[in-house]
Parts: structure tokens; sequence; C-alpha cells
């Protein structure tokens, strides 16, 4: 008879941390649900996470790492041999081409462990490499560097819980689970606000499940978010309906930036983007008068113009002119937990260097920002490399760069010419089959895991994470597959610094990145998860052993209030940004909101991305009963658009831009504007794998390109709004 147990933990399928119950049968995860006794989630799951026992116990999972041979093959080979073998190599190539010859990648699966990405980093600073690339810089970079354009208010935005009204630029977090709603059950937060009189907009040119419950929603040409918020910001300003000592106070510019945007009347915006002029009118007075809520965009916006940064600055000089941010007196609405409390106070930090510092990357200009280096711009710094010369090996995890970085055919180009590409996943993704060496992980439930690194989400940007001050510590669950031989992402990290004998100095994460002090960490000896926990949080508001004591995760409240500005502060939010300015005059000049060269009429559709509910980023491919019918990456077409084709639900197509084309299964959807293919960015395989369509779809990264259309601060190139043209292809 089988041994029959339940467990505590939170899913990591995503950032948004469920408390989560796991049944285990003879120690394999068999089903996991909400967790009903946290009463913060209700017992809310999403169908990925029910999904983590078929990921932890897929036959398609990597229990042993792999090394690749002269002939292509791989052979299983014992994770510390891959690790001697891979220091080896590393030496190999810091003494002939030195430190800038090493690259790392993280993408949004190097969250899992909190350790990882401190480790990670105390690694790369110990070899010398600036060249730690994540996926921030390929999703919404922009927001980081606004940041840093625009200034920082030493306190919180408004919170959630006391809004009155949200606006949501390109964002479904209803699906997403991230952005402009809190991300603890945003279902049943949204019911309650609405029933409250909490007023939803939505801009999106899909009737997203979010925009469906929207008192108001936009449904616009996509690549014309900016002049949207320009013209909200215009009527705003020009019917006073600003926060009026908020603006005097505390920020300067306001005349420039009404000067810069007084090209975007309602009447102009609404020719170029298809909206209504009242609607635009209506929106804006709505979010204005408030008198609180937050303004907040998802990648949508952030992908689709080449200008996500100039975007992002116009949505916060949204939320300042409306003074959305705490005051003194004001309680602080999620201090954080296991993280040391930033002072919250109600001033402005100036702004500082937002990008153009640090170690210049070789190509179009780039160099270091606030969201770090440019990811787009890593095949080019591979394949030419630049004053520094060439990447020539990279370390990548949590990802699955051929599927997720901009124009595919250039990453695997690039991929394909290192001299060591170490790649740590749990399949045989399609850079795996690229990599010389598969590391093979431990998988969410086989770790201990704490709630740190989603505390500092509402720092991330307004409206982004809890509603209130939440934290969970969960141990492993289950063990690794009898057999296995399957490594900790940190661990892997920290073995190969004990091989290469570097000292690894582990800064933990804050408020503001990783910042302040920093530790030794002895390489003598292996440290336990906790150890490294307690190390992490040494300076949290609530000590991690309090928060242990609470399995089903709780609330840990504060009495944390905004204290006044000293006397004398006078530093100001910066509402005039020269450089943003100058790039919202072109915009006002370029009526058709185009930034990409090779829009056309040979290319009369333009592909949008999208999420869906058994998606995440690059992650899931392989688990059958999550996808179901939609194993593939189904190009979502409006109806009438595909009776004017001649296609029907379920053909395949060819979706061509300029750059090169993929293969797709159609599906109807009446959400969508006419004229507009609707696929999942990162979800899709290589072009070998092309025959396969049906069961592992196209990735839409194959049609971009990163050096046509692309942001001057950030790099990020257009990925979303892209011109395409759909073909029928023969039936399969």
């Amino acid at each position: 008879m089988a041994e029959v147990r339940t467990a505590t933990s939170f899913c990591r399928f995503c950032h948004s941390c469920c408390p989560i119950v796991v049944t285990i049968e003879d120690g394999v995860a068999t089903e996991v649900r909400g967790d009903v006794r946290n009463d913060f989630y209700g017992g809310y799951s999403c169908v990925k996470g029910r999904a983590l026992p078929e990921q932890h116990a897929s036959p398609e999972r990597l229990l042993h790492s792999l090394k690749r041979q002269p002939d292509g093959s791989f052979v299983e080979v014992p994770v510390q041999q891959a690790i001697d073998e891979i220091a080896s190599r590393l030496d190999d190539i810091l003494s002939r081409h030195g430190p800038l010859a090493v690259a790392g990648y993280g993408g949004t699966y190097a969250q899992v462990h909190p350790a990882t990405g401190p480790i990670q980093s105390a690694f790369m600073k110990a070899i010398g490499s600036p060249w730690g690339f994540t996926a921030m810089t390929i999703d919404q970079p922009g927001k980081a560097i606004a940041k840093g354009l625009h200034g920082i208010w030493m306190a919180s935005p408004q919170g959630f819980d006391d809004a009155d009204v949200g606006l949501i630029v390109g964002g479904n977090p209803l699906v997403s689970i991230s952005g402009g709603l809190p991300n603890a059950n945003p279902h049943r937060w949204l019911h309650r606000a609405r029933a409250r009189g909490f007023q939803l907009i939505v801009i999106d040119p899909r009737r997203t499940e979010t925009a469906a419950k929207a008192a108001l929603h936009l449904q616009p040409r996509p690549g014309h978010d900016i002049a949207i918020v320009a013209s909200l910001i215009q009527t705003i300003l020009e019917e006073g309906l600003h926060d009026h000592d908020f603006v005097s106070e505390e920020t300067t510019g306001v005349e420039l930036l009404a000067e810069s945007v007084a090209p975007f009347t309602p009447e102009r915006v609404a020719a170029r983007a298809d909206v209504s002029a009242d609607d635009l009118r209506a929106a804006a007075r709505l979010f204005a008068g408030g008198p609180r809520g937050t303004a907040v965009a998802g990648t949508g916006p952030n992908m689709s113009s080449a200008a996500g940064t100039l975007f992002e600055y116009l949505m916060l000089c949204l939320n300042t002119i409306c003074g959305r941010w705490l005051r003194a007196g004001e309680p602080v609405w999620n201090p954080g937990t296991l993280i040391e409390p930033m002072p919250a106070t109600a001033g402005a930090i100036p702004p500082v260097p937002a990008y153009g510092f640090g170690q210049k990357l070789g190509v179009r200009g780039l160099a270091n920002t606030l969201a770090g280096p440019s990811t787009a711009a890593l095949a080019d710094q591979i394949l030419t490399g630049g004053e520094g010369g060439r990447v020539r090996a990279l370390i990548s995890m949590g990802g699955n760069p051929v599927a997720a970085w901009p124009d595919q055919l250039k990453t695997i180009e690039a991929l394909d010419a290192l001299e060591l590409l170490v790649h740590v996943d749990p399949f045989m993704s399609a850079t795996a089959r690229r990599a010389h060496y598969v590391i093979a992980p431990k998988l969410s439930l086989e770790m201990p895991s704490m709630t740190l690194l989603f505390d500092m989400l509402s720092a991330y940007a307004p409206g982004y994470g809890w509603n209130q001050p939440h934290a969970q510590y969960t141990p492993a669950v289950v063990d690794p597959p009898d057999g296995s031989d399957v490594i900790a992402e940190w661990e892997f990290f920290f073995r190969l610094a004990q091989k290469m004998n570097l000292s690894l100095q582990m800064r933990p994460i804050d408020m503001n990145g990783p910042t302040g002090e920093s530790y030794p960490l002895s390489t003598e000896k292996l440290p336990s998860d906790d150890e490294l926990f307690e190390l992490l949080t040494r300076k949290s508001r609530v000590p991690l052993a309090e928060v242990k004591r609470h399995p089903h995760g709780a609330l840990f409240p504060s009495d944390l209030v905004v204290s006044a500005k000293a006397p004398g502060w006078e530093h100001r939010l910066d509402l005039a940004n020269a450089r943003m300015l100058a790039d919202l005059a072109d915009v006002a000049d370029d009526p058709a909101g185009d930034r990409a060269s090779w829009a056309s009429e040979e290319y009369p559709f333009r592909l949008v991305s999208r999420r869906m509910n058994s998606r995440y980023n690059s992650g899931g491919h392989t688990l059958r009963t999550l996808q179901g019918k939609d194993a593939t990456n189904p190009a979502f077409v409006h109806p009438d658009d595909l009776a004017e084709l001649g296609l029907e639900a379920g053909d395949l197509v060819q979706v061509r831009s300029v750059r090169a084309s993929i293969p797709a299964v159609v599906q109807p959807d009446d959400a969508l504007r006419r004229g507009l293919v609707s696929m999942t960015h990162a979800w899709g395989d290589a072009p070998d794998s092309d025959d396969e369509v049906r069961t592992r779809g196209g990735a839409t990264a194959r049609l971009s390109s990163v050096d046509d259309a692309y942001d001057p601060y950030s790099g990020q190139p257009v990925m979303s709004n892209i011109p395409v043209a759909l073909r029928a292809m023969p039936p399969d």
C-alpha cells in the first residue's frame, strides 16, 4: 500500500509564489492544489502550478548532466566531472582572452532559488566579467532606465487596497498574474474592488481577460501606446486635472512637458490609433479623477515601438502629475518582510545615470544600463565583439535563449559559434541541443526556498507586487528521483568557483538591487541552503526563523509610515528629461507610429504578443496535460480575417516577416482587432523542428531583427507589432 502524505510549500513555476499543498505518494509528488489555509491567497493556484508533479516526473526530464560528443551526440556525465571539465575550459579561455570573453545569462526560471542570482553574480565578479545578462532587458528594460531619468520617489507608490482607479496598458494580469493588480489571487481582488467602486481602464488591441472586466477599454492599433499616454497627459494638463500641489512642490519641468505633449490632442491621436477621441478624454479624466490609483504597463507596449524607455518614462510622468505617490504620515502598505526595510521618505531622489555607463558593448553604441547590459546585443557580442573582444563562453540558466532572445536566426548562429556553451536545463530544449554541456538541475519541490525575491517586486515599478506584506518559507518537500544526479543552480556556480580557486563575495539583494554590504563565502565547504538563507536575510524586517513558524505562509503587518523629507531637501522628480522630450518630438512627427523600417504593404498584418494560462515564457513545453490541444503556439486571428484568407481553425500557415518566417496553426479570436496575428512570445522551437509545429509551435523570436529598429538606450528591438504576411501552407 502506498505511503501518502501532504506537505505545504509555495509554487515557483512563476514569481507569484502561490501557497500550495502537495500530495506525495511513496516520495513522489502526485498532486498540487492551492492552500486554503492561507487566507491571503484564498486557495488560489493556476493550471501551471498544478502541473508541477508532471514537470518533476516527466519522462523527458534530464536526471543526469550531458556532454556533447564530436559527432554532435550527447552522453551522460557525472555532474562533478562536468564541473571539473567546465572549470578547466573556462580557465583556458580566461587565460587566452581575458574576463570579457565569458558571459552569463539568467532567464525567468533563475528565480526558483533565492541564492542562485547572488551566487552567480559573485562568480561573475570573481572572474572579473561584467557580462551578467538577464531576461529583464528583453522584457521591460525601460522601467528601470526610466526611473533613473525621472528620479525616484523615496516612498512607495499608492497601494492597491485604497485605489479608486487603475490603468493598465498592454498587460493582462488576470492571466500573467503580474502588473496592475495584486499578485495574490488577482481575480478575487478585482471582484471585491469592483464591488466597492474601483474602476479599471485597459488599453490593449485585444479584449483580454482583464479588459473584459474594465470600466473602459480602448482597443487601438498596436504601436501607438506612446502617443496614447502622451494624449492622456495632454488632456490632464490642459484641463488642470493634475495634482497642482504635488507637481509644484516635488517636480520640475511640467511646462516643458506640457509643450511636448501639446501635439498629442485626443483628436490627432484618435486618428492615428483608431480609437475614439471621447474615450481618450474619458480615460484621462477617469484616471486623473481617481483620486488614488496607479498606471502600469505590460510587455506589449515595451516590445512594440523600439522606444520602451520613452514609453515607461511617460508612464512615470502620468503617475507623477496625478500625485500617485505616498505622502508623509501615510502607512507603507508593503515594506517587505524578508528584506531590510528601506526608509520611506516623502521626497525625491534626483535623476541618476541610467544608461551608457560601465563596460561598452561592441555593437550599436550600447553599454550598461540600470536594467543591465542588453541581452539583444549578446549574439553580436559573441559573433563580432568590440573593444574588449568577443564573448567565447556562455553559461546560460533559467531560460531558453533560442526561443526567447530576439532574432532567433542570429541567436542560433552565435550559440553555435561559442567555444563553450554551458546550459542548465531540466529538458533537452532547443538551446540545450546546442550546448557543449547540459547541466541537469533540481526542480522547485526538491529545494527549499523563501519569498525573498518577491518581497522586492513592489519596488520594481508602480502597480507590481503584493498588496500586503506576505512571506513564506518552504523546505524541500520531495527528494530528487532515485538514481539521479541533479544539482541546484547556486550549487553549480559554487562548486565551479571551488574548482577554479575563486573567492566569492555574496551581495544580498535589497530594494535597490544588489547593493550595499557583501559577505565573503568560504569555498572550503559547501554551505547548506538554510545557511545561505540566513545570510541573505541577515537584515530582514522579520527574522527568517519567525517566517518559518508559519508553514502555510502569513501576513507580517508593519506600523511603518512615510516620514517627512529632511529640512532643505530640494531634489525633485524630472518631468522634462531632454532626451525623452526629443524622442517624443520624433513620435509627434511620425503619424504612422511605426519605428520599423520594414513596415510596408507587403506585410499587411501585425504580429502582437499575448499571454495564455498554459504558458510562462519559455517554460512548460513538455507538460502535455497542461498544454492539451494547444501544445502548439497558435496564431490567433480575427474570424473575419480568416474567412477573407480562406482559412479555417487548425489550418497551417506561414507567418512571414522581412527577417524570416515560421509555421503556425491558426485559431480564431474575435477579441482581436482585425489585421492582427496574436501569438505567445518565447514559445516554440528552432527551424530544424518546424515539421513538428503542431506539438512544438513556432518561435516569434525568429521574425524579429536586433539591428533594424531598437531602443537606443536598452537595445531592446521591436518584438511585438511586427509587420507580417500570412500564407496558407499545404496540409501536413
